[in-house]
């Protein structure tokens, strides 16, 4: 587990301010829970240590990791490439369906961004292009997808878009495989009570795989 790198970002996000627990705790349950331990498992860990912090404590640790990663406008450790791709899959939230894009360095497998949508048309996949470009500064020159439907969305934002049906699907794969695992695992964890606390969930976990998972 890269502790270092988990204390740096959490600093420059302040992620501590008025936070009482100490930090190195808050930090282990972070790294534990991604690494796959459900939260009630992890507050047994901690427990085991001498400091007792429910299961609620370690979604609010999590939901204010990702929430600050926006707040502070900071990238998911990783650099954006000339070439990105980008796939979506479809996840439940309460019940209910949402499509989560994907943007993926063909060469790192590094989460560029990722984040849930309604629906899948050309409104949302336009929206998640304007994410990036927020994001980073600026778009990918080429946009790499598994899919022609809304080619315009990417002409729109002056890059170049390339089909390739099974490139995209092989790339992204594990990563959606690791995905789906979680939400299997722990359905409950995951599952946020909106799209806002499920985006969060994927902006903390989208630089811990970047940093400590790939």
């Amino acid at each position: 587990m890269n502790l270092p790198e988990l204390s740096e970002v959490l600093d420059e996000i302040e992620f501590f301010k008025r936070e009482r627990t100490d930090r190195q705790v808050v930090e282990l349950a972070i790294l534990l829970y991604n690494f796959g331990v459900s939260f009630r498992k992890v507050a047994r860990v901690l427990g085991w240590i001498g400091v007792e912090r429910s299961d609620v404590a370690m979604w609010s640790w999590v939901q204010k990791f990702g929430r600050r990663m926006r707040e502070a406008g900071r990238r998911p450790a990783a650099d954006l490439p000339a070439v990105v791709l980008i796939d979506e899959t479809v996840v439940k939230q309460r019940a209910r369906q949402f499509v989560l894009f994907a943007a993926v360095d063909p060469e790192t497998r590094h989460l560029i961004h990722t984040s849930v949508a309604p629906s899948r048309n050309y409104l949302t996949t336009r929206r998640f292009l304007t994410e990036i470009a927020e994001l980073y500064g600026r778009m990918p020159p080429i946009l790499v997808t598994d899919d022609a439907s809304y080619g315009s969305a990417f002409t729109a934002e002056g890059v170049t878009h390339i089909v390739r049906r099974h490139s995209v699907r092989n790339r992204v794969e594990r990563w959606i495989q690791e995905l789906k695992r979680r939400i299997e695992t722990f359905y409950a964890s995951f599952i946020g009570y909106d799209v806002e606390t499920t985006n969060n969930w994927l902006r903390q976990f989208a630089w811990v795989w970047n940093v400590c998972l790939t």
